[in-house]
């Protein structure tokens, strides 16, 4: 493995298209969602929390750790030159994995929508499997009751599935890492790919290369009844195209949606604004 990157972002805004799309290069390899993130942090939960390790330097023993698992990634990427690892919690672990890995070369890529579509996708396919309750449903009923209920659920401050990218992404650029984080727009993708993974090439600094789209072929695999079907990671084999989503939200539900985030919008739209100029 010569580089390691990240995946992340908003729900229903390209991240399995894209990872489809990175895997048709040689040496390239983008996972689907990925525990990766989660062992890391159950590592370093027990190494925080259990009383063996409490009973030893651990500031010493934190360096041994922290190339225990430098080994293990390197031996579970072994045969992959360019590595994509995808989870929407990693845009503001670059500090965990810099200090791991023993440099501060890795990249994220952070696939973007405006929410106000995020949202109609969910409540779009949310209708469509109306026979199967959203995973997180069975705990919290009253949230999934209305239209307007589920707004609130989704763009809760609470660190829900949509807001939690938002304030990673925030605490990221906080943290003075948003020169390590590309803005990728779903809308681009789809609509002009080849100047997508051109700005993501350049990015990640490998070389541009001509895709030929006609081959884009499914190389991921999610289990989509692990979601009761409410987040599909199936892409169009052999073509990209780009169908605006037709919004038939309430009012009252799109200015709820765009008063949570308007600072937010603004300030990514513009950051990947320049990013493209």
């Amino acid at each position: 493995m010569e580089k390691l990157n990240f995946i992340c972002g908003f729900p229903r805004s390209g991240s399995t298209l894209l990872c489809n799309i990175l895997n048709m290069t040689d040496g390239f390899h983008a996972t689907p969602t990925s525990p990766t993130l989660d062992m890391i942090l159950q590592i370093r939960k027990v190494f925080s929390h259990n009383l063996s390790y409490k009973n030893m330097n651990r500031l010493t023993e934190s360096q041994r750790l922290m190339g225990a698992i430098r080994a293990y990634l390197y031996a579970y990427f072994e045969e992959e030159r360019v590595v994509f690892d995808k989870n929407r919690a990693w845009v503001n672990k670059l500090p965990i994995i810099d200090r791991i890995m023993g440099h501060s070369n890795s990249k994220i890529v952070f696939c973007y929508r405006t929410p106000v579509e995020v949202f109609q996708s969910i409540e779009s396919q949310y209708q469509r499997t109306i026979m199967m309750e959203n995973i997180d449903e069975t705990h919290n009923e009253l949230g999934f009751a209305t239209l307007l209920n589920r707004v609130d659920t989704f763009v809760s401050k609470n660190f829900t599935l949509m807001s939690t990218p938002v304030a990673l992404l925030e605490d990221a650029i906080n943290m003075g890492d948003g020169e390590r984080i590309l803005i990728l727009r779903y809308k681009q993708l789809c609509q002009d790919p080849q100047s997508a993974m051109d700005q993501v090439h350049e990015f990640i600094g490998e070389p541009k290369r001509q895709y030929d789209f006609s081959q884009l072929r499914q190389t991921t695999f999610e289990s989509d009844s692990a979601y009761n079907y409410k987040f599909s990671h199936r892409i169009r084999e052999g073509e990209i195209s780009y169908s605006p989503i037709e919004i038939n939200l309430p009012q009252v539900a799109i200015d709820l949606i765009n008063k949570r985030y308007e600072w937010i919008i603004k300030k990514v739209e513009q950051w990947a604004g320049k990013q493209q100029s």
